[in-house]
Parts: structure tokens; C-alpha cells; sequence
């Protein structure tokens, strides 16, 4: 029995399942070789996260996306020597048919997924006549294969640990599958940023704002310290006034003194993941120096890689 698939997406137990909380690094490398073995629902799942949740790789995504969407499209008339006027009525009803897909860019930019997560899955809807007015984007943590070449396989409730899924007919879908996921490598800079992301804020709590400790006048009665004391009470509060004659302020600093690693640590892995993602560094992380020659060198770049993007979809 073949499956039905978009009749049949039920992930509702996921929704509760949030990928990102507690992650480590041990645990993305074991969802990446379940991924290897052909059991992707906990990767995919971890992977739509990831996207949705930083915004450097947010970006990534979006622009390369925009990238594809505003690439212009049209049916190539087959050069027939013999016979023109058949190839003009072949590239006109194909026109017609793709025209009548309700969803085509909605399955243009699905499909173009595949680019970070390795694959893509849209399942053709036919109407009573054969023919296909809808593309139906499978979302990939419902989808398995029986090792790293097997068929694919129907994942019905995105279950973890499944490798053998329930058949489905190939010609019913369109299929992209890239030659490398993007997201196996943003996934160890993403935990990497977000790990130096959560140390610095740690650091600023401890160093952001310096401990202050007010030595008081000396040889003076314990009354007249407890005043001095309830002074300070109100100076650290309202950050001035006065003090009396003989009293000395330290500020404590700690780490603070010393630059702390983090900035240089962050600017490294945004690097990394602008240059894969967008081949190149300039326009969305500038670069000292960097000047016009340098600037069309990146838009030469992305627009290479735009339009990889556009012929794997178009194959």
C-alpha cells in the first residue's frame, strides 16, 4: 500500500519536543550520525530550530531564498528544425501547466530547503483530469531511508529512530537532494556561538558593573561609623553625595581588566557562517579595506551561488 503523505503529516507530540533546550554538542554529532544511517526525524527537527532561532543563519537563509525567488523563469522551446511550430505548442502548454500550480514559488522556496538540510520532498496533487495543480511540501523530519542510499520512506508521525518508513511512489514527488547539507556544519557553529554567547553574558554578570567597598573615616566612635554607614547605604543607591573627610571609594574589578575572549570568538564564527553561506565575507560582515573591486567580487560570488541554488531546483 503506497502512502497518501499530505493527508497523512501528524508531528503533533513534537510541537511540546523543543530540540534547542539542553542541547550539547555530543547530542547534535549523535543526531548527525543518525542522519548518516538514514533516521533524520530528531536532526531535521533540531535543523528547522536552528534556522528559526539565530539570527546570523536566519539570515542566511532568507537571503538565499530571496536570492532564487527573484530569479526570472520560462519554459525552453526544444529546437525541432522539422517541425518549430510543434516545439512553440510544447513550451506553451508546459507554460500553461506550471501557470496553473497554485503554490509554485510556496514549492520553489521549500524545495530550495534541500540546499541546508540536505533534501526535499513536495507531493504533487492531481485533479480529475491528471493534471497537477498543487505541490505539497513534505516536511523532512517525516521522512527515513534504510541507510545512507536507501529508498525513502514515509516517517508517518516523524517517530525518532526510524529508518524504514512506509513506501511511497517516487513519481508522486519531486525530490531535491543536494550533494551536502549546510546545516551539518552551521549546527557545530551554531552551539559554538550560542555556548560563547551565554559565557559572555555569564562574564557580564559577574564583571559588567564593578563591585564597590567604601572604607570608612578613621578613629571614629561606632556611632558615628554606623552614620557614616547608613551615607554609604544612600550613595550606593543614588550614585552621589557626599562623603566624610578621610573616607576612600575601591572599585573592584576583577576579570574586567583583562579583554575578554568572547568578541573575537563571535566575529570568527559569524565569519564562518556568512562565507559559507553566502560564499563570500563583504556587504553583510564589512570588512576593513574593503572597497568597491572587493564588494562585486561578493555579489559575483552569491550570485553563483544563487543560481546553483536555481538549477538544482530546476533539475
Amino acid at each position: 500500500m503506497v502512502t497518501k503523505v499530505f493527508a497523512e503529516k501528524d508531528n503533533a507530540w513534537r510541537e511540546y519536543a523543543n530540540p534547542l533546550r539542553g542541547v550539547t554538542l555530543a547530542g547534535i554529532v549523535a543526531k548527525i550520525e543518525q542522519g548518516e544511517r538514514g533516521m533524520f526525524a530528531d536532526l531535521q527537527w533540531f535543523y528547522q530550530a536552528m534556522e528559526r532561532s539565530d539570527a546570523l543563519i536566519a539570515t542566511v537563509v532568507q537571503r538565499r531564498r530571496a536570492a532564487l525567488l527573484s530569479c526570472q523563469w520560462d519554459v525552453k522551446e526544444e529546437d525541432y528544425p522539422t517541425d518549430p511550430g510543434l516545439a512553440k505548442e510544447q513550451s506553451a502548454f508546459l507554460r500553461d501547466r506550471y501557470d496553473a500550480i497554485d503554490n509554485l514559488k510556496e514549492a520553489v522556496a521549500f524545495l530550495a530547503t534541500a540546499v541546508f538540510r540536505g533534501y526535499a520532498h513536495v507531493e504533487k496533487h492531481y485533479g480529475k483530469g491528471g493534471e497537477i495543480f498543487r505541490l505539497e511540501p513534505v516536511e523532512q523530519w517525516f521522512w527515513c531511508r534504510d541507510g545512507m542510499f536507501g529508498e525513502w520512506g514515509y516517517n508517518r508521525e516523524g517517530q525518532s529512530g526510524v529508518e524504514k518508513g512506509e513506501p511511497v511512489r517516487r513519481g508522486d514527488f519531486v525530490i531535491v537532494e543536494a550533494p551536502m547539507a549546510l546545516d551539518r556544519i552551521l549546527s557545530i557553529q551554531y552551539f559554538r556561538r550560542n555556548t560563547a554567547l551565554t559565557d559572555w553574558a555569564t562574564y557580564l554578570d559577574v564583571y559588567g558593573i564593578p563591585s564597590v567597598f567604601i572604607i570608612g573615616a578613621p578613629n571614629v566612635d561606632e556611632a558615628t561609623a554606623l552614620k557614616h554607614y547608613e551615607i554609604a547605604q544612600g550613595l550606593m543607591k543614588d550614585g552621589r553625595g557626599y562623603l566624610p573627610h578621610g573616607t576612600d571609594v575601591k572599585f573592584v574589578e576583577g576579570g574586567s581588566k583583562s579583554k575578554p575572549p568572547f568578541m573575537d570568538q563571535l566575529e570568527y564564527l559569524d565569519k564562518q557562517i556568512t562565507l559559507l553561506g553566502t560564499g563570500g565575507l563583504l556587504t553583510m560582515l564589512t570588512e576593513s579595506g574593503s572597497g568597491t573591486l572587493a564588494g562585486s567580487a561578493h555579489q559575483e560570488a552569491f550570485n553563483q551561488v544563487a543560481k546553483a541554488d536555481a538549477v538544482l531546483v530546476s533539475e
